[in-house]
């Protein structure tokens, strides 16, 4: 395709992504750097618009002090960018190379093979050793780490940006009604999840960022466990969690259904539930404090005897997704004691 020419289909406004590089050139410019190097897939996606599925390749955004990005992908990539970006500037290397070879080639090509440098040193698509082999092959290079520089630029969201994650809710919702409807005696954990699944993307989700979460009983009780063929049974909890994704980004919902009538105990933990995310969604607006958002909240539950099963986080942000999460509590989150303020 690379002969071709490639129709764009960009998420959102050039001029959208153009002010979200020139944000963090600013910062380039205020920290003294020459250019920094993006590997996190999250953040080339929120400054270029580039998509893959291919998440473990070799590539990164290269975003100078002034100018455009230059997007650097293995050669069967290219054609994304093209056709995701409105970035003009890509470098491609094939399969045969050493792409720590070619990022040196493509470095001494800019210009910055004295410069200051940035990169991520939390991605876990840029280890340790690629650094060191950048370091040994390029020895004038001052490199600093700029992790996290990004991510505060993700935390406000554009109005076009939440019209993505409610579009992305709208699938999660219509996810969320097939499996409630599915979930009966006799229905296996497996049924629900395709169910869900089914109605998820026939919602007009793209590929998911995570399997839905469905799980039953005993197991019920025991976070981050998911579907594995067991049938219902009659008194049974089931938990339901999954995300949507439009445009590559969330909007997760979690739910719980009880086959039969609930127990006692079950309906008075229940309302105390009910009662602290109402307290918690009271108490969010802009200018609050993390901690005091989580302290609505939990003071519910700890009043109620309840918080040796809860010790938790209240809440995470979220928006762009790629597997295998859809949250972004790396970003901003509610906890215990979070002295962060909360901004519109």
């Amino acid at each position: 395709m690379g002969a071709m020419e490639i129709q764009k289909e960009l998420i959102f406004a050039e001029e959208e992504y153009r002010s979200r590089v020139k944000a963090v050139q600013k910062q380039l410019e205020e920290k003294g750097m020459d250019a920094f190097l993006v590997f996190q897939i999250h953040n080339m996606h929120y400054l270029t618009g580039y998509t893959t599925v291919g998440l473990l390749n070799y590539q990164f955004a290269l975003v100078p002090k002034e100018g455009e990005p230059t997007i650097f992908l293995r050669l069967l990539e290219g054609d994304l960018a093209r056709l995701f970006s409105p970035f003009s500037d890509i470098e491609t290397w094939e399969d045969t190379d050493d792409p720590v070879e070619v990022t040196r080639l493509l470095l001494e090509k800019k210009g910055l093979a004295s410069a200051h440098l940035g990169y991520e040193g939390k991605c876990m698509s840029f280890p340790p050793q690629v650094l060191e082999r950048l370091q040994g092959a390029l020895p004038s290079v001052k490199w600093s780490d700029m992790a996290g520089v990004v991510e505060q630029n993700r935390m406000i969201k554009s109005p076009a940006e939440i019209e993505c994650m409610r579009q992305a809710a709208c699938a999660t919702a219509a996810g969320m009604k097939a499996a409630v409807e599915e979930a009966r005696i006799g229905v296996t954990e497996n049924d629900i999840a395709a169910a869900a699944s089914d109605a998820i993307i026939r919602a007009g989700s793209e590929p998911l960022t995570m399997s839905p979460i469905v799980t039953s009983g005993p197991r019920s009780a025991v976070a981050h466990t998911t579907f594995k063929r067991r049938s219902l049974e009659n008194g049974d909890t089931v938990l339901l969690e999954w995300s949507g994704v439009y445009n590559q980004y969330s909007g997760p919902m979690m739910r719980s259904v009880v086959i039969g009538e609930p127990p006692k105990r079950l309906k008075e933990m229940w309302a105390v539930l009910v009662e602290a995310l109402e307290a918690a969604i009271a108490a969010i607006r802009p200018g609050v404090i993390s901690g005091e958002v989580d302290a609505a909240s939990t003071s519910i539950i700890e009043k109620a005897g309840l918080y040796q099963y809860y010790r938790k986080r209240l809440g995470y942000s979220v928006g762009i997704a790629f597997p295998p999460d859809w949250g972004e509590g790396h970003i901003i989150d509610l906890k215990r004691n979070d002295p962060r303020a909360l901004a519109a």
